[in-house]
């Protein structure tokens, strides 16, 4: 039975907004415990450990969601799928933990800080029970939410109980680790109601050639993702990986509110190429609108209060992380729209190969510029490599998928968003000019500014927004 995408959407949103509170009440409590020395500390750890993590998922995040996609209405396949797909992900996690704790041990684990990379280490180890991707295939939203919600919930009580100077940042990562591996528990335990475990004439060979491209497209993708704290952290101090992380924290939080509902679209894409060539393109251009909508006044608003938002989630001693954040405000175009037309339209269409080049030329671009820009500009030096390697590799992937699949832009979405993005900003600039408190004015901007947003876009009868409306109004009549 296939899945409502408004209700998907919806789950999907809630499930949003708590990515971004949850971050945004942990940050706003960890920056001022921990301060930059400790946050970049174990922005460093964690950083080292997501390449095992990737390693460890071996693809299978996005190349389980597809094929689950595929099989979920026969059941005998779902459970073959799984049984496959699970002993794929044993044999690859158990090569990244080797590798992550042999990595500790011969570099005596980094500057003695054994607990700190154990602790991260445990989020490669908990990748053994990983089958978020069993989940998403199946379109399971609302339990995808609910879990997520409780895992949370008990996190953030855990992290007011034991982070309380700056000498707990392990205790901090070892938080992050537990609440990764909680959420993998639940999914172990939850996961008999949908499928279980079939040996009888499984093929896990015919799974291990698109796995292993996956895989080595996103390391590829990782290492310019990751490379820029890396480097940071070898040329840099922990102070600089610090207010780089936290940038990115909240640029990260940004492009979660930009990708809320789009998020959800790549089993339903990847089900409609192959079914419905129609609907495919219907929902490809519902999802450019959407992103329209949300991601153009996002990026911009952020740029232009970056430095009230630093002042109040994370006081004073982030206040370098402003540039930081408004230098990366880009990033949430990019990564934004690259989502939906290169993400989600390479994966549903099979067109994973073009992943590899793409990343590999942003790979070396970002070497290159890190290495040149990190001495003398530090983190704003790793931003700008960043954004640079992230343009370059969603440039290629989109040019490619344009000529595969002729999909066309939706011009009066994007004039009506650029519009209306023009004068919400005009309108926060003047408003700047009152020198009200910072907490104060930070809210009268946000709240005027996405005031005006909405009413510019109604005058020029945004067809997404007057859409909204009309099904509110559906369900407020029918509910009557």
């Amino acid at each position: 039975m296939q899945k409502s995408l408004a209700k998907n959407s919806i789950y999907n949103i809630v499930y949003t907004v708590a990515n971004i509170l949850f971050p945004f009440v942990t940050s706003i409590y960890v920056s001022r415990i921990l301060l930059p020395v400790g946050v970049g500390k174990v922005a460093s750890a964690q950083n080292i450990a997501s390449y095992f993590v990737t390693i460890a998922a071996l693809g299978l995040p996005s190349y389980g969601v597809r094929e689950f996609a595929k099989v979920r209405e026969n059941k005998c396949e779902s459970n073959k799928l799984f049984t496959e797909l699970l002993l794929l992900n044993i044999v690859s996690t158990t090569l990244a933990v080797i590798g992550f704790f042999g990595l500790v041990f011969i570099n005596a684990g980094f500057h003695g800080e054994w607990a700190l990379y154990v602790a991260c280490g445990l989020a490669v180890f908990f990748n053994y029970l990983n089958i978020d991707w069993m989940y998403k295939g199946l379109e399971e939203y609302g339990y995808i939410t609910g879990r997520s919600l409780l895992i949370k919930g008990i996190s953030l009580v855990a992290l007011f109980l034991f982070v309380k100077t700056r000498h707990d940042y392990v205790a901090y990562a070892l938080i992050s680790s537990l609440a990764t591996g909680g959420n993998y528990i639940f999914n172990v335990i939850h996961a008999k109601k949908f499928v279980r475990l079939d040996f009888s004439g499984i093929k896990i060979q015919k799974h291990i050639k698109p796995v292993l491209l996956i895989a080595c497209i996103i390391f590829l993708s990782s290492i310019y993702n990751k490379i820029d704290v890396t480097m940071l952290n070898m040329m840099a101090t922990d102070e600089s990986v610090g207010f780089y992380s936290y940038a990115q924290k909240t640029i990260n939080m940004v492009l979660t509110m930009a990708n809320a509902v789009t998020a959800a679209l790549l089993p339903r894409l990847s089900y409609y190429y192959d079914n419905d060539k129609e609907g495919f393109y219907r929902l490809l251009d519902k999802g450019f609108q959407i992103l329209c909508v949300m991601a153009l006044p996002l990026a911009a608003g952020m740029a232009l209060v970056a430095s009230q938002t630093v002042q109040f989630l994370y006081g004073e001693a982030f206040a370098p992380a402003a540039l930081t954040i408004q230098l990366m405000c880009p990033l949430i175009l990019i990564k934004g729209f690259g989502d939906l037309f290169c993400y989600q339209l390479v994966y549903s269409t099979k067109s994973e190969k073009i992943i590899l080049p793409a990343a590999a030329s942003a790979s070396v671009i970002n070497v290159i510029t890190n290495a040149v820009l990190i001495p003398t500009l530090l983190q704003n030096g790793a931003v700008i490599a960043s954004v640079l390697s992230e343009l370059v590799t969603n440039a290629i992937q989109f040019i490619y998928m344009k000529k595969k699949v002729h999909f066309s832009i939706n011009g009066k979405a994007l004039v009506t968003g650029l519009f209306s993005t023009a004068i919400m900003s005009v309108c926060v600039l003047i408003l700047m000019q009152l020198r009200l408190p910072n907490t104060v004015s930070l809210f009268v901007e946000v709240a005027c500014g996405a005031v005006v947003y909405i009413a510019v876009n109604m005058v020029m009868r945004n067809a997404l927004m007057f859409e909204i409306i009309n099904k509110v109004k559906k369900k407020l009549l029918h509910k009557n």
